[in-house]
C-alpha cells in the first residue's frame, strides 16, 4: 500500500524498515527508514500529539489494507 507522507511524496509501506519522530526547528517530522540511502521525512507536524495521532492512523489504515 502506498502512503502519502508529504505532499506529492509518497512511500510502499511494505518496504518500510524503521521510523522516528524527530523534533526539527520547533516541528515534529517522522523518519522512514527504508532501502533507500537517506530515510524519508513526512511533512511537518505542529504538536507531537498531532504526529503521533496521523501515525496511529497510517497504521491503522495500513494494517486494516491487509485484511
Amino acid at each position: 500500500m502506498f502512503q502519502e507522507i508529504d505532499d506529492n511524496m509518497y512511500i510502499l509501506l511494505n518496504n518500510v524498515a524503521g521510523v522516528k519522530l524527530i523534533e526539527e526547528n520547533g516541528k515534529y517530522h517522522w523518519l522512514f527508514y527504508t532501502n533507500y540511502p537517506q530515510p524519508l521525512k513526512s511533512k511537518p507536524f505542529n504538536t507531537k500529539e498531532e504526529a503521533v495521532v496521523w501515525f496511529k492512523n497510517l497504521k491503522y489504515n495500513f494494517y486494516r489494507s491487509k485484511e
